[in-house]
């Protein structure tokens, strides 16, 4: 029953995530004159209370769990190797935390890349949205890994192997980036992939700073690549 509580909770979440632009598109609310910024600024907050949400649920389902995930946690546990990736024995989380941002950095830069490659603008144009990159990047990493880390790990921890519990994240969040960013097929396998590893870190650290961190390093990677096409597309100038 717990299992089918805390997937109900994540799935309900998502399908508030996937109408959430259209539910704050109505809001009169002005954060910038930039269009893009002020109707993503109002999604953000709204995903926002929404990431509260579930935390709470999240709460009342299992507090002892949720104190205890919802930390920065031990940074430095050991990891369970990974070898075929690259992490072996006797390592630690900050080598694998390092490690994966780099790595799977490089991956998201490479898909973002192939989806903006066409567009020609000047890096200069992209700086006066550097705070905006970092603040959606933040707010963005940390509602999706309360949704879709501490929703799913923190109800069911000891409940289930946590084999499956990491495993059960990570579908969860690749199916809900078939129609998000990346997107696609790939993408879906992608976001998967980093589920995967990020679940795993909440699990063995016992704690979101390593989920946190390197989800959010991936979103400034993918607000760049929007920002890029936000820029092309010539609303940039229009708003301003």
């Amino acid at each position: 029953m717990e299992v089918i509580i805390a997937i109900a909770i994540v799935a309900l979440a998502s399908v508030v995530i996937f109408k959430l632009n259209r539910l704050v598109s109505n809001i009169d609310i002005h954060i910038s004159h930039d269009n893009y910024l002020n109707n993503h600024g109002k999604y953000q907050i709204a995903l926002l209370f929404l990431s509260f949400a579930v935390l709470g649920l999240a709460y009342l389902q299992e507090p002892h769990n949720f104190k205890m995930l919802f930390s920065v946690g031990d940074i430095s546990a050991p990891v369970d190797p990974v070898q075929w990736f690259g992490i072996g024995e006797n390592r630690s989380w900050v080598f694998a935390g390092l490690y994966l941002s780099v790595i799977i950095t490089l991956g998201t830069l490479g898909f973002v890349y192939m989806q903006f490659r066409k567009l020609k603008i000047n890096a200069k144009e992209i700086f006066p949205y550097a705070i905006w990159i970092l603040a959606f990047s933040l707010t963005n990493s940390f509602s999706e890994e309360v949704i879709y880390r501490l929703g799913i790990i923190s109800p069911l921890y000891g409940e289930i192997s946590e084999g499956h519990l990491i495993l059960l994240s990570a579908i969860i969040f690749g199916l809900v980036h078939f129609g998000g960013m990346p997107h696609g097929l790939i993408g879906m396998l992608m976001a998967g992939f980093l589920g995967w590893f990020l679940a795993k870190s909440v699990v063995e650290t016992q704690g979101i700073f390593w989920a946190w961190f390197i989800h959010f390093i991936q979103d400034i990677v993918i607000y760049i690549g929007f920002v890029v096409g936000h820029i092309s597309s010539g609303e940039a100038k229009k708003s301003s």
